[in-house]
């Protein structure tokens, strides 16, 4: 782990517009919380409006901002200046980006790229939700070595290990106001584990199960959480998404003394269970119920269901249906 939960660290800080008078929000904005970037406002209209939401630890932070439209980036002298040299994996969750940063990039919804604080860049945002984890320069050259010069504007794939890090950095942010600061630490730590576990496999191939176990780990617990429903999930599929071996998985999951196709195996069973004492699947037959689980035939479903829970799937549904009236 990065940052031991013990730690006093894993707070969470909800800053907005809200609340200051519009003639001052955008220098309230621009002074006081974005000091790093100092956004400009393409134009002058209506009052600003900007929400961050920011969990800290010790070497990494993870954040989310929401804006109207705003030009923002790091001249050379202000990188030169502040002395701050973080790189951050950020993702657009919605709006547009045009990104000059080691060249021109137009990015979207759901385009994660890499910015390098230390080299000078510029964005030009439209009203947008972005967010990202930013990592000290410590850590990314403990990965991948003193040269970091091609990082900048390097956009990542959209399939893989970096689909799960987009997937879990927004769960963790959009879930954050009820985790306990404890559960904020090993969420984010996940986080940045995943994200330079990317960065090292971008490089050399493959990411170090042993110093990136916890970030493959839940990475591929997200993989089983999202994609249970499919009856072809494999530990071979799993494997190849989170990019590393089968043989790694099956030692990252026996380390905590799990099986990888128990674990996936429990997870469509949990599903299953849910829908059955859903408001919305009560009406669904237990057969469609099985299959819509990742179960290929009802009487394994239904074996396997009465060994888990101790009573059949029917039961399961008559029981929530006597709470419900």
């Amino acid at each position: 782990m990065l940052v031991q939960p013990s730690q006093p660290h894993g707070r969470l800080t909800d800053l907005s517009t809200d609340g200051v008078a519009a003639r001052e929000r955008f220098d309230y904005w621009r002074d006081v919380v974005l000091r790093r970037t100092r956004p400009e406002v393409p134009e002058a209209g209506a009052p600003f409006r900007a929400r961050l939401r920011r969990i800290v630890l010790a070497e990494v932070e993870l954040i989310e901002h929401a804006s109207d439209s705003v030009i923002s980036g790091r001249s050379a002298g202000r990188t030169r200046f502040d002395g701050g040299d973080d790189i951050a994996l950020e993702l657009i969750r919605s709006g547009t980006s045009n990104l000059t940063h080691n060249g021109q990039h137009k990015l979207r919804a759901g385009d994660l790229t890499l910015v390098d604080y230390e080299r000078p860049f510029q964005t030009i945002l439209s009203r947008h939700r972005a967010c990202g984890v930013v990592l000290s320069r410590r850590q990314v050259r403990e990965v991948l070595g003193d040269d970091l010069s091609a990082l900048a504007g390097h956009r990542f794939p959209s399939r893989g290990l970096p689909s799960v890090l987009r997937a879990h950095m927004t769960a963790t942010l959009d879930e954050a106001p009820h985790m306990t600061p404890h559960e904020r630490v090993i969420a984010t730590n996940a986080v940045a584990e995943m994200a330079l576990a990317i960065l090292q496999a971008g490089r050399f191939g493959a990411a170090d199960a042993d110093q990136f176990g916890e970030g493959l780990y839940r990475a591929a617990r997200s993989v089983i959480d999202r994609s249970c429903a499919d009856p072809e999930l494999t530990p071979e599929r799993i494997a190849l998404t989170i990019g590393c071996s089968r043989a790694t998985l099956y030692r990252l999951f026996a380390r905590r003394d799990e099986a990888v196709a128990a674990v996936v195996w429990q997870a469509r069973l949990e599903r299953a269970y849910r829908m059955l004492r859903s408001a919305e699947g009560i009406a669904v037959p237990v057969g469609d119920v099985a299959m819509l689980s990742g179960f290929t035939d009802l009487p394994t479903f239904s074996r396997m269901f009465k060994r888990r829970y101790g009573m059949t799937p029917s039961d399961a549904r008559e029981a929530a249906r006597k709470l419900g009236g």
